[in-house]
């Protein structure tokens, strides 16, 4: 049986059955302020780790070169939206990606962005997508964070190396959704030029990671609205699947898991992620998508990390609705191996904290193997 997280995680991955379901958990600064005060402890990492029991770490990442210096305003807007400066800056300003906070902010200094500025949404010829400078990889203190991750938690977690956005997302971050969707559309060539620009950096990015010895690459590609994909599969299939998997194929050679997130309804594309080399596919959105039907026709190939509802159940249903939503998928999804559970997303500011409570009693309780579910 396990006797660490890593264990645990590798067990799941491997599709056996390890001693109980691996667990994680996305919570905004309220909530995990009311989760907290809830169990009275101090700081996230014990929350996290030693209260919740969850099985994964912080991610292993590109950020900001070290000499980088915020400013005050940056910083303020960071605070508000619950996120580290030097990481969150990696991930969009550094490209020239601008956002600003929305005019409505909630309790807490809660907050949510709204994106201004799209820095390729003018350029018109393909030579100016090859002219552009991306963000320097070897800048001194770029591999800082994913060095301390790996170090620190390695021995006891399967560590994630995160490429974040890396095709679709970033594409249309970079040109703005209407311009990108028109270039797939019907321009080619620069939708082309895009894409394979971006690719050429998330390869490396990837290689260096993998280097470092993260044990899995996780992308992040929100392709669902929450009834179908953005684009037909048709177009999905001309662009994007040929260069997931050249991606792909560079942590599956050196023997990386592959972990693909994607929010919203991707049901006509799973069969093709298993094409490309996924291990893992999350959230399997419980409001768009049924985490059954995807376990029952592809459960031998990849593992399903789903989670309790963050739209639906966890903010506005009972406690027993909680109860009886985490019993459901572990009953249907667990035996076997190849399932790991949490939220389906991030927990957001008025969600009943009773209600997280009961999703990770309940995983505790039930979700140790054998399954036995009342």
């Amino acid at each position: 049986m396990p006797k660490s997280s890593r264990e645990r995680v590798l067990t799941t991955l491997e599709h056996r059955e390890p001693d109980r379901v691996p667990l994680s958990g996305n919570f905004d600064t309220y909530i995990m302020s009311m989760l907290k005060k809830h169990y009275g402890v101090a700081n996230s990492r014990e929350l996290e780790f030693s209260v919740l029991g969850l099985d994964f770490p912080p991610p292993a990442k590109v950020v900001a070169p070290r000499n980088w210096v915020p400013s005050d305003d940056y910083v303020e807007f960071c605070n508000k939206i619950g996120v580290e400066p030097r990481s969150a800056y990696a991930d969009y300003e550094e490209w020239g990606i601008e956002r600003n906070l929305r005019k409505i902010l909630v309790e807490g200094g809660q907050g949510t962005f709204i994106f201004t500025r799209h820095p390729w949404e003018h350029l018109t010829e393909v030579s100016q997508i090859d002219e552009v400078e991306l963000p320097d990889l070897d800048a001194p203190g770029r591999w800082d964070l994913a060095e301390k991750v790996i170090k620190e938690y390695k021995e006891d977690y399967l560590v994630t190396g995160l490429l974040g956005h890396v095709l679709w997302t970033a594409g249309w971050e970079l040109r703005g959704m209407y311009t990108f969707m028109k270039d797939l559309y019907v321009n080619e060539k620069m939708a082309e030029a895009i894409l394979d620009k971006l690719l050429s950096y998330m390869k490396e990015v990837c290689k260096v990671l993998i280097d470092m010895g993260v044990d899995i690459i996780r992308v992040n590609e929100d392709w669902g609205t929450q009834t179908q994909l953005f684009i037909n599969t048709n177009l999905w299939k001309k662009y994007f699947k040929p260069r997931y998997k050249a991606l792909f194929n560079i942590p599956k050679k050196a023997g990386v898991f592959v972990y693909f997130h994607s929010d919203g309804n991707i049901t006509p594309i799973v069969g093709d992620l298993i094409d490309c080399g996924i291990d893992v596919l999350n959230p399997v959105q419980p409001e768009c998508m049924n985490p059954v039907e995807i376990k029952s026709k592809y459960g031998d190939k990849i593992t399903i990390h789903t989670g309790c509802s963050v739209q639906r159940t966890l903010p506005y249903g009972t406690i027993e609705d909680v109860r009886k939503e985490v019993l459901e998928a572990i009953k249907n999804l667990a035996p076997g191996g190849g399932f790991m559970y949490g939220t389906s997303h991030r927990v957001l500011y008025g969600t009943p904290v009773e209600n997280v409570v009961t999703l990770y009693e309940t995983c505790h309780k039930y979700g140790r193997y054998p399954i036995k579910i009342p």
